[in-house]
């Protein structure tokens, strides 16, 4: 995925190009995206890791919030076998996988704080033990969080570590929900039709003047994944 991904030419998307650039020749940066649900956090998270000289490893990426946690961790750090129950072969865990590459923790504050502990203890050496292992395992990966909350009223609330925000917080972006985009909003609305009629072989020139200003007018609290299933909608049943 290039930069062309990241449409737009507002000061927000043209500042989130910039910093996607000077990301791309340095190593092992930590990256917090924060936004609203649906503003794209996946898609820059993979910018990211396509345009940087350093993706010789894969680009990983798990929801923090889709497993609990006991699951999660063993996702994380990987386990031997023996380490729990059903634990009947060792297993590499996402951290290896990405080695070399970018791993990618969407909703990183549904972590738990224990779990939050041993992220931050990673991040701090870049050293980590599989879950009943005993071997320090070292590996080289840039790792980007993304958030839809507000971690400072999580800290305040202690439900999130200071001292691991502060430690993932060293580059911030924060994407732009659609509704404040301007022009913008009619450009991506246009990409997306266009792809959409191409996937759909069906020949369609763009919007009507009154489409735009509906578009416009609407709030998009779903944002850009609203959008995409407007459209797509759309094209099913003209």
């Amino acid at each position: 995925v290039s930069d062309e991904a990241l449409i737009g030419e507002s000061p927000a998307i043209q500042k989130i190009r910039q910093l996607v650039q000077t990301l791309r020749n340095v190593p092992n940066t930590t990256v917090l995206i924060r936004g609203e649900t649906g503003t794209g956090k996946n898609l820059v998270a993979k910018v990211i890791h396509d345009t940087s000289v350093y993706n010789a490893g894969r680009f990983v990426e798990i929801n923090c919030a889709a497993l609990p946690d006991n699951l999660l961790e063993a996702e994380l750090f990987g386990y031997e076998r023996g380490a729990f129950t059903d634990a009947r072969d060792s297993k590499q865990g996402l951290l290896e996988v990405a080695d070399g590459g970018t791993l990618f923790l969407d909703e990183i504050d549904s972590m738990s704080l224990a779990l939050q502990a041993k992220l931050l203890s990673f991040l701090e050496s870049r050293v980590f033990r599989r879950l009943g292992g005993v071997d320090e395992i070292k590996v080289t990966i840039r790792l980007i969080c993304a958030t839809n909350g507000r971690l400072e009223e999580q800290i305040a609330a202690r439900k999130f570590r200071s001292d691991l925000f502060y430690r993932i917080n060293v580059i911030n972006l924060r994407l732009p929900p659609l509704r404040t985009m301007g022009d913008d909003l009619l450009a991506i609305a246009r990409r997306l039709l266009a792809q959409f009629a191409l996937d759909m072989g069906r020949p369609l020139e763009g919007f009507t003047a009154d489409a735009e200003a509906k578009l416009s007018r609407h709030s998009w609290p779903g944002n850009v994944r609203e959008l995409r299933n407007v459209l797509e909608l759309s094209l099913i049943h003209i």
